[in-house]
């Protein structure tokens, strides 16, 4: 790691790392040691390249005037924004908001029957109690987890827009795309991996 990452580590992740983003244990031990520096940050994958989400959203952007054209009506930039996601990014971000609502409900009602326990006898029943301390846990663990991968797919995503509209007012009023792909290219790399960090630390 002090020479530079091959690869980025969540490409290759298991489920459990990724849910808990233990794949970024190797990036703090870095940073625990020394300051990092822009070698030590991960390669950006293809999906998060300057180049790629720039192309997508010209593409995009394109298909949208040439629909306006055909319907007389103003092309509409979010339109073109919002196709650039995937429908299966969608889906994810939707299901883990789903099942972060899900458990936000069931905690309060998993510690009022817990409450209920303890007043309903004279004396404590650990044979009783005992499985509400548990699910109150389990609820609170999957509660953190959910928050955290939502949090984490929405923010991705926002700086994926943010790049691949900054990039491409770029290319409009730049003559040289070299420099802004350059630019961009170090600004999607910087902001994935401060955003992995801060999210890493983020207080659930």
């Amino acid at each position: 790691m002090d020479d530079g990452p091959v690869e980025n580590p969540q490409s290759k992740a298991g489920f459990l790392s990724l849910l808990t983003f233990s794949w970024m244990n190797g990036i703090l031990k870095v940073g625990s040691k020394q300051p990092l520096e822009e070698k030590h940050l991960f390669p950006i994958e293809s999906s998060n390249q300057a180049e790629r989400l720039v192309g997508d959203l010209e593409r995009e952007w394109l298909a949208e005037e040439r629909a306006s054209q055909q319907s007389r009506t103003k092309p509409r930039l979010w339109r073109a924004m919002m196709r650039v996601i995937s429908y299966r990014d969608y889906a994810t971000m939707a299901t883990h908001r789903v099942f972060y609502s899900l458990t936000n409900s069931c905690l309060p009602l998993m510690v009022w029957f817990f409450l209920r326990s303890l007043s309903s006898g004279s004396e404590i029943s650990y044979a009783a109690t005992l499985p509400f301390v548990i699910g109150i846990a389990l609820i609170s663990t999957a509660r953190s987890i959910f928050l955290g991968q939502w949090v984490f797919k929405v923010e991705v995503m926002t700086i994926r827009l943010k790049v691949a509209l900054i990039g491409l007012v770029y290319k409009k009023v730049s003559s040289c795309e070299l420099v802004y792909y350059s630019l961009v290219e170090r600004y999607t790399c910087l902001g994935l991996c401060m955003l992995n960090l801060c999210n890493f630390y983020k207080p659930v």
